[in-house]
C-alpha cells in the first residue's frame, strides 16, 4: 500500500544508540561558555567531538547519549528534545499516525523525567486557535496530564525550521535547569544558577583557590564555585544577617555546608589579612532591586579598593553589575585591578556587565 500521508523526517522515539536531536537554551552572551562545558562533557564521556549549531540563545545538536547526561550541565538554562516533521502546516500533525507518534514520544519523556510534570503548556504562534488547542489536548492526554496555558510545566513549543519543516520541542524538566534545587532561600536581585556557573567558569577555577564571596546575598556565586571543583577555602561575607543565614541555608541544601563559611561584615572594611584570597566573587547592588544609584559610586570605589587589599597578587575577581558606566570608569587605570575579560550578558531583563579582573602584582 502506498503511504499518502506526511512522513516525519526524524522518528520521535530513536532506536538505541541513535543520537538525540536536542536544543540547549543558554543566556544570550554565554553561548561560548556553555559550548565549552558541553564539549568537555562529551570528551569526559567518550562521545568524541561534539559540535553544536551555536545560536545566541541556544545550542542545537545531535547528542550521542542520554538526556540524563545533559542534565549534568551547569551553564545551560534548559534542555529540550526536538522532533522535525516534513509537513506543510501544523494541522497535518493532527493526522492519526503522526499524532500517535508524537504522543508516544512525549509520554516517554514524561516517564523518564527527573521530576514529575503537572500540566502541559503550549508555546506557539496562534496557540489559541482550534488546531493548536486540539494539538495540545492530544499531547496532554498521551502524557496523562491536563492543559494549563499559564502554569503548565511540560512546555511544548511548535515552530517552523529554516528548512521549512515543523519542529516540536519539549522541555525535559518541569523547571528550567537554571533554577537550582538547592535554592531553598532567595534574596532580591539574586543571580540564576546557570549564569553564576558560567561566571565561575570564566575565572578558571583551581583546586588551590582560596575563594571569597563578597556581598554573598543568597550565595549563588559562592555555592556554584563550591560545586564545580575543590577549593582550599570558601569564605563569604554580607552586611545583612538575613543574607548570611540565607547563604548558609542554601549551601547546606547544596551539600556544601561544611565547606562554606559566611559571616556578617562590611565589604569596604574587612577584618581579613592582606593577600588572603586567590578568587573573589562579587555581585554588588545594581541600584534597582538592591542598593541605590546615588550611593553606589562611593560603595563601588571602596569595595574595589578593599577587595584589592585582600586579593593575592595575580588573584582573579569575578564582578557582575548593571552599573556599567560607573564600573568602566572606576576600572580605567585602576591601581589594583586589571580587566582580563568583559562582556555584556542577558539576565532577567537586564544586560549586566560580567568582568573577570586580575589583581595587579603591585601592592
Amino acid at each position: 500500500m502506498t503511504h499518502k500521508g506526511p512522513r516525519p523526517t526524524a522518528r520521535p522515539a530513536p532506536s538505541r544508540g541513535e543520537p538525540l536531536l536536542v536544543e540547549l537554551a543558554v543566556a544570550p552572551g554565554l553561548a561560548d561558555v556553555a559550548m565549552e562545558e558541553l564539549q568537555e562533557l562529551g570528551r569526559r564521556l567518550g562521545k568524541g567531538v561534539v559540535t553544536p549549531d551555536v545560536k545566541d540563545d541556544a545550542l542545537a545538536l545531535r547528542w550521542p547519549g542520554t538526556i540524563a547526561e545533559l542534565h549534568t550541565l551547569r551553564t545551560i538554562v534548559s534542555v529540550s528534545r526536538v522532533w522535525r516533521f516534513d509537513v506543510p502546516r501544523p494541522k497535518a500533525l493532527l493526522g492519526d499516525a503522526l499524532l500517535r507518534t508524537i504522543g508516544a514520544a512525549v509520554a516517554e519523556l514524561v516517564r523518564d523525567a527527573p521530576a514529575p510534570f503537572h500540566a502541559l503548556r503550549l508555546s506557539a504562534a496562534g496557540r489559541e486557535s482550534d488546531v493548536m488547542q486540539r494539538f495540545a489536548e492530544a499531547l496532554a492526554r498521551s502524557a496523562g496530564l491536563e492543559v494549563d496555558p499559564e502554569r503548565g510545566d511540560l512546555v511544548v513549543r511548535l515552530r517552523r525550521a529554516p528548512s521549512g519543516e515543523w519542529e516540536v520541542l519539549v522541555r525535559t524538566t518541569p523547571r528550567p535547569m537554571s533554577v537550582r534545587a538547592w535554592r531553598t532561600c532567595d534574596r532580591p536581585g539574586g543571580l540564576d544558577g546557570a549564569f553564576a556557573a558560567a561566571a565561575v567558569r570564566l575565572a578558571r577555577p583551581r583546586p588551590t583557590d582560596r575563594v571569597f564571596g563578597a556581598m554573598v546575598g543568597s550565595g549563588t556565586l559562592l555555592i556554584e564555585r563550591a560545586l564545580v571543583a575543590p577549593a582550599e577555602r570558601l569564605d563569604g561575607v554580607d552586611i545583612d544577617d538575613r543574607a548570611v543565614a540565607c547563604t548558609l541555608q542554601n549551601a547546606a541544601a547544596a551539600g556544601a555546608g561544611e565547606h562554606v563559611h559566611v559571616w556578617r561584615a562590611d565589604v569596604t572594611a574587612l577584618d581579613i589579612p592582606d593577600a588572603a584570597f586567590d578568587l573573589i566573587l562579587v555581585d554588588p547592588p545594581w541600584g534597582d532591586a538592591v542598593g541605590s544609584h546615588r550611593t553606589n559610586p562611593a560603595l563601588y570605589e571602596a569595595m574595589l579598593q578593599e577587595l584589592g587589599r585582600v586579593a593575592a597578587p595575580g588573584a582573579r575577581l569575578v564582578l557582575v553589575t548593571h552599573e556599567v558606566r560607573l564600573t568602566e570608569r572606576l576600572l580605567e587605570d585602576h591601581p589594583r585591578w586589571l580587566v582580563a575579560h568583559a562582556r555584556r550578558v542577558w539576565h532577567g531583563g537586564h544586560q549586566p556587565l560580567l568582568c573577570v579582573l586580575r589583581r595587579s602584582r603591585r601592592r
